[in-house]
């Protein structure tokens, strides 16, 4: 599953100048896109519940570039592992062994058809 940062987003943290350890928004986008996979594959919304592992360039947002969230299902059931690269390939956040929670409220499955049908493989002719 891949995501894309959005443009032209409002400072992450006032006042903007001050610098932050790692780009909490970068790593909200890695959060967001397992998301999307999780409701689109298992019917399922969840909220951040656990990391094993998350490093980060020391580039600071905004950067100047498109960014995206590359995200897996991992090898353990229920984790997934993503990063963040710019156009070029270049690494800005990596993380491992996400994992969620769910929410006690349902996928409602009428609205995720769209994502459902883009995430279904497509059937093989005979």
């Amino acid at each position: 599953m891949i995501g894309l940062l959005a443009n032209d987003l409002p400072s992450n943290h006032h006042p903007p100048n001050l610098p932050t350890l790692m780009a909490p928004r970068l790593i909200e986008l890695c959060f967001q896109t397992a998301g999307l996979w999780e409701m689109g594959m298992q019917d399922r919304m969840g909220l951040p519940r656990h990391l094993d592992w998350v490093s980060s360039s020391p580039v600071q947002e905004p950067v100047n570039a498109r960014m995206y969230a590359v995200v897996t299902p991992g090898p353990v059931q229920g984790a997934f592992q993503a990063e963040v690269v710019d156009a070029k390939g270049n690494r800005y956040v990596h993380l491992r062994g996400y994992r969620t929670v769910a929410t006690p409220s349902a996928v409602d499955a009428e609205r995720v058809k769209a994502l459902r049908a883009l995430l279904s493989p497509a059937p093989v002719a005979a």
